[in-house]
């Protein structure tokens, strides 16, 4: 089983981050309702999921090309760099 596979289904909000948290750092982090749990049009297994949320500091306060709000994300259950235990977070369980 991938790192983050089954922690989700479908209907559930989760938090897929884009870079690890740290100090002196904004977080940069999707949100979104999970419409696919087990997705595989992507070409890797992941959750598809409507972006409710986009805190990326460039994009925050204002409505760009590049905001992903409202529009369709793949999130990897598993990566192969930059992965950490808290990458994907459920937060219809927190």
């Amino acid at each position: 089983m991938l790192k983050f596979e089954g922690i989700a289904t479908v209907g559930d909000i989760i938090r897929a981050y884009d870079f690890k948290p740290m100090a002196g750092r904004d977080d940069a982090f999707i949100e979104g309702v999970v419409i696919d749990a087990n997705n595989n049009e992507s070409g890797f297994s992941s959750y598809k999921i409507k972006v409710t949320v986009d805190k990326f500091k460039k994009y925050e306060t204002k409505v760009t090309a590049r905001n992903r709000v409202e529009q369709i994300a793949f999130v990897p259950h598993q990566t192969s760099f930059h992965e950490f235990d808290f990458r994907v977070v459920n937060l219809s369980k927190v």
